[in-house]
């Protein structure tokens, strides 16, 4: 299916949007033509799980027919399975996905030309190409891996993949919840048509919702691709680290990846281009955060200023804060070790997500100078 999205990626046209030379940054009209092409895809994603739901059931209902029972004889028990609807279910469901997934890179790629991240001279490198793909296709990047950065050091495995499953399984779930809600509320007398329609509102807000995750997750990826640029050039400008600095920035980088516990694209390439930059070598030592914040105490001025600047970049750039983060936030500046409070984030946070940029905050670790 990868080539049939990579061929629908190509033939997208590349429509003409007025963009500014400072890519990580909105103006007004990048900003409402984003808006009006997020909005759009919601809507007819919604749509496209309403329909999902309709061309399921009611043939289902007007055309019992179509859908017998299949009699299967198993250690001498009989059962009677619906097999054909079991099929006929599983090709839309397929079809949804399809057509979900081609939206998302519709919309995607609008965004990234009304960014200015794409356009007619890099649309086709191979980087751009397979970076919206994986956003439209919510891949992770486990690329971090290889510098020794784990945003799931000292996570339990076990537990971490049976919420995954639980969060993809969240539509199915909230179906059956409903369905068991209205047959409690009208007894016996349920009508079975009645608990299988209920689905429609249920799946078609599921799909609006997984929509809007993933365009505000294209947003995020692409704005913060043009904010990581910046802020590297920036940094070209100060004076280079040290052996220790460069360890630090590193340790810096694990804790922003702790504190996410998530394989973000973003904190990727944030990685990618910081270990670059500076020469860092990969990281095969043990990590202890109570370790890493005694060191960032003790570290010049210099040094704690970029490290401060990367926390709170990384905290930022996948576009929102937990609350476990907002006390990682509090108790950072509890030790005096960023100047920043959890509302002061936030607003950086916003900032960045509406194209406002953080200028504030570079400034304040870098200086005028940068």
């Amino acid at each position: 299916m990868k080539k049939i999205y990579s061929i629908f990626y190509r033939i997208l046209p590349v429509t003409r949007v007025e963009v500014d030379d400072r890519l990580y940054l909105l103006n007004d009209q990048e900003a409402a033509a984003i808006r009006w092409r997020e909005r759009l895809a919601i809507t007819l994603s919604a749509i496209i799980g309403a329909i999902g739901v309709l061309l399921l059931y009611v043939p289902y209902y007007l055309k019992p027919a179509w859908f017998p029972e299949t009699v299967i004889t198993l250690f001498g028990h009989s059962f009677s399975l619906p097999l054909v609807f079991f099929a006929y279910s599983a090709l839309l469901v397929w079809i949804e996905i399809v057509l979900l997934t081609l939206l998302n890179i519709w919309c995607a790629h609008e965004i990234a030309v009304a960014t200015g991240f794409l356009n007619y001279e890099n649309k086709a490198q191979e980087n751009r190409h397979n970076l919206l793909l994986d956003i439209s296709l919510e891949k992770k990047n486990k690329k971090v891996l290889a510098y020794g950065i784990d945003p799931l050091q000292g996570l339990n495995k076990e537990a971490l993949m049976a919420w995954n499953l639980l969060f993809i399984l969240k539509a199915t779930l909230t179906n059956m919840v409903f369905k068991f809600a209205i047959q409690r509320m009208v007894g016996r007398y349920a009508l079975k048509g009645l608990k299988d329609f209920i689905g429609l509102p249920i799946f078609a807000f599921w799909n609006a919702w997984g929509t809007y995750t993933i365009l505000r997750e294209a947003r995020v990826i692409i704005m913060g691709q043009n904010l990581i640029e910046e802020i590297i050039r920036r940094l070209e400008l100060r004076t280079p680290l040290d052996t220790a600095g460069k360890e630090l920035v590193a340790d810096t980088l694990q804790y922003v990846a702790v504190s996410k516990r998530d394989f973000h694209q973003n904190h990727y390439l944030l990685t990618e281009n910081l270990f670059a930059f500076y020469g860092i070598p990969h990281r095969d030592k043990e990590w202890h955060e109570g370790n890493y914040r005694a060191h960032l105490k003790a570290a010049p001025e210099a040094v704690r200023s970029v490290c401060t600047l990367l926390i709170v970049l990384g905290l930022i750039l996948d576009g929102q804060i937990s609350f476990r983060e907002r006390l990682k936030i509090k108790a950072l500046r509890h030790e005096g070790l960023t100047p920043y409070t959890e509302s002061q984030v936030i607003r950086f946070k916003d900032d960045f997500l509406n194209g406002k940029g953080i200028e504030g905050l570079i400034l304040d670790q870098l200086g005028q100078g940068a």
